[in-house]
């Protein structure tokens, strides 16, 4: 379930990144010089690249590098306390395990031996970490907030 409700959200945080980033744009291009009583300036060509924004409606991350960002912001968090959750479960239920045999025979499912159930978790495991690091080095967010030193 934590990888639909992901999903949704890579796709609607697409959405939400073409909006940010016009805001941004605007803020930067439009209400900075004004508040420096510089007047509003258009010889870097913002409103034409805005104006083209509006007109030309298109994403500007990809839905892999929202499902990244999203993984590593909120969702990691939540798999991660499933895994320990998870680990823990066949560890102590029904009884605690006393050796690597006891932990394949708690992790069983059904029928699937608890080897191979155990090698499906960390394999999925080990591919969602994979996408949050292979999504790291993507575009860069427009107007990140610096910190003041």
């Amino acid at each position: 379930m934590a990888f639909i409700f992901l999903a949704i959200e890579a796709r609607r945080y697409r959405y939400f990144d073409i909006w940010r980033t016009r805001v941004r744009m605007m803020e930067v291009s439009l209400y900075v010089p004004i508040l420096r009583l510089q007047g509003v300036r258009v010889d870097n060509k913002w409103n034409e690249v805005l104006a083209d924004d509006y007109e030309h409606l298109h994403f500007h991350i990809s839905y892999l590098e929202a499902m990244g960002r999203r993984l590593r912001r909120n969702y990691s968090f939540l798999l991660v306390i499933q895994a320990i959750s998870y680990v823990v479960k066949v560890c102590i239920h029904p009884f605690p395990i006393r050796s690597l045999q006891e932990l394949f025979v708690h992790a069983a499912i059904g029928p699937l031996p608890g080897e191979v159930a155990i090698a499906i978790g960390a394999l999925f495991h080990a591919g969602w970490i994979a996408l949050a690091i292979f999504t790291l080095k993507g575009q860069h967010a427009a107007g990140r907030v610096e910190r003041i030193p």
